[in-house]
């Protein structure tokens, strides 16, 4: 399981470069959008990311203008996160590169097996919930 995660994020990031958007950029920015997180805290909590490589990460993309931090009006000390217009459009344009070097991969299962492994790896992670 190990060496197939390394092979799909190596072939991932490969394919996304051009956007300068990895797959743990990628998982930071969708948790924005997505609501799933408010500020760092809750980010680092949903993603399951250490603080500082959080802080890294969130830094990176606040450079880029992926991302806006902003302090939280009731907690001076916390940071609330945003993603920019510019973010949603990379984040869709490096999606759409992340899906074409998943399909390269799978490309040596037929599409039962797709569904399959689709289904399994479903049930595997849905554990953590």
């Amino acid at each position: 399981m190990y060496r197939a995660h390394q092979l799909a994020r190596a072939k991932a990031n490969q394919a996304a470069r051009p956007t300068g958007i990895e797959l743990q950029h990628a998982g930071v920015l969708t948790a924005v959008r997505d609501g799933k997180a408010r500020s760092q805290r809750e980010l680092g909590a949903a993603l399951g990311i250490d603080k500082s490589t959080l802080v890294r990460i969130v830094d990176d993309l606040e450079r880029r203008g992926l991302l806006r931090r902003e302090r939280t009006p009731n907690d001076r000390r916390a940071y609330g996160i945003r993603i920019t217009e510019e973010g949603e459009r990379s984040l869709r344009e490096a999606g759409e590169l992340f899906r074409g070097a998943m399909a390269e991969l799978l490309v040596v299962l037929g599409a039962e097996q797709r569904g399959q492994l689709h289904d399994l790896l479903s049930r595997f992670v849905a554990q953590d919930r």
